[in-house]
């Protein structure tokens, strides 16, 4: 090989290795000190773009975990409430049987009548209730996202503590005779919430109720007849005619089982004033006739005795008196129908938030094996490229010390 002075090829050569090693052990200094084996885009392209769809996967996964947990929160919040919901209606059980015993007087019902009336506003408050502003009860239902990529969901259906079940009871007071239609030439009259039911000679005067019923249902009301042959009337079936004739009010209690049979009971006495059959079990309006003579109704209500799962029948009752014990367990039973409803959906939320941890991890242990560095493989990549660029550096001391030789030769 020639010697010469103007080119030094073993010098560039060791000049272009010391900076090929110098960037290798950058790289590695980079990595080691980020902890990302992706430092530059150049470093993997690919990867890079892989690591983004399952960095931004993984971070709605969290998402939709921390929407999954606000729901159970919610369920739980309801859950809550229809516990306290259970207790109340419990203790309203309670009330019904104590309100029957005949040793109590009057002053004692009214006391039972008085805690159940704040029972029924407690009910009412409670199917009122919100969770950050969102009502916990009513009929819509809520779509909850269980995945990812947004195509798995599941519904939970409304919980509706105010649904009437078919059956809106009536209480009427008579300010007026809007609710009631005149189905007789002789008009009946209203004054001071009282209903006049004037029949003069051979002429009747009646109402009859703008909406129909059916089903097992109670009929009250408070009658004074100074003639006879005032009527109930259940459609065309006359229910009952048998009410003392006399300047007193009395409580006139009519039950329609809704199977054809019906029975009437008067000032709350536990003896049968009157039993009928074939009654109508068929949607029918109802008729308060008198035939001959004065009669006078005030107070009348119609509650439903057989809406099975209503918790609205007996929070909108007019009295501890006119709801039923049925319908009492019978609103039990709902709540009992709603809660076991909410523990499904909790335990289904919890199933689904536990794969969504999964799912979670891996997928961040599927994008840490694209981005994140091992530290012991690149620290043994540092060392050898530390060694590298430290060889380099003192060849091509070496090599710029080769010239030195063509100065001997011409001295």
């Amino acid at each position: 090989m020639s010697v010469v002075i103007n080119s030094n090829f073993a010098a560039t050569i060791a000049a272009n290795n010391l900076a090929a090693s110098n960037g290798y052990l950058q790289r590695s200094l980079n990595r080691l000190s980020s902890g990302s084996k992706i430092v530059n885009p150049a470093d993997d392209a690919g990867g890079l773009a892989v690591s983004m769809k399952l960095s931004a996967a993984a971070r709605r996964q969290g998402a939709v975990g921390t929407n999954i947990a606000n729901e159970i929160s919610f369920l739980q919040t309801q859950e809550g409430v229809l516990n306290a919901t259970g207790k109340v209606l419990s203790r309203m059980s309670e009330l019904k049987v104590l309100y029957s015993d005949i040793t109590k007087s009057a002053s004692d019902r009214a006391n039972y009548q008085e805690e159940f009336a704040a029972l029924q506003a407690q009910i009412t408050a409670n199917s009122q209730e919100k969770f950050n502003g969102v009502n916990l009860f009513g009929t819509s239902s809520q779509t909850v996202i269980t995945t990812e990529d947004g195509t798995g969901s599941v519904v939970t259906a409304g919980v509706d503590l105010q649904a009437m079940a078919d059956f809106v009871p009536y209480n009427d007071s008579f300010p007026n005779l809007n609710n009631w239609g005149q189905v007789f030439a002789n008009p009946a009259t209203v004054s001071g919430g009282v209903l006049n039911l004037d029949a003069s000679g051979s002429n009747p005067t009646g109402v009859i109720t703008s909406s129909s019923y059916e089903g097992p249902l109670e009929i009250t009301m408070q009658v004074r007849s100074l003639a006879p042959d005032f009527r109930v009337r259940y459609g065309t079936f006359s229910v009952t005619s048998t009410v003392p004739v006399d300047s007193n009010w009395h409580t006139l209690r009519i039950a329609i089982d809704g199977k054809g049979n019906a029975t009437s009971r008067l000032d709350g006495s536990s003896s049968l004033l009157e039993i009928h059959t074939g009654v109508p079990v068929n949607s029918q309006q109802i008729d308060l006739l008198s035939l001959t003579g004065n009669t006078q109704v005030k107070d009348f209500a119609i509650v439903s005795t057989g809406a099975i799962g209503n918790v609205a029948v007996v929070a909108s009752a007019p009295s501890l008196e006119l709801v039923s014990l049925r319908a009492i367990t019978a609103a039990i039973g709902e709540v009992a129908t709603h809660r076991a409803g909410n523990g499904a959906n909790q335990s289904r939320f919890g199933f689904a938030a536990e794969l969504l941890t999964v799912n979670k991890a891996n997928l961040e242990a599927a994008n840490s094996r694209i981005t994140d560095v091992d530290v012991a493989q690149e620290s043994t990549s540092l060392a050898r490229y530390n060694i590298l660029v430290q060889a380099g550096a003192s060849m091509l001391a070496q090599a710029n010390q080769s010239a030195q030789s063509a100065l001997r030769l011409i001295r």
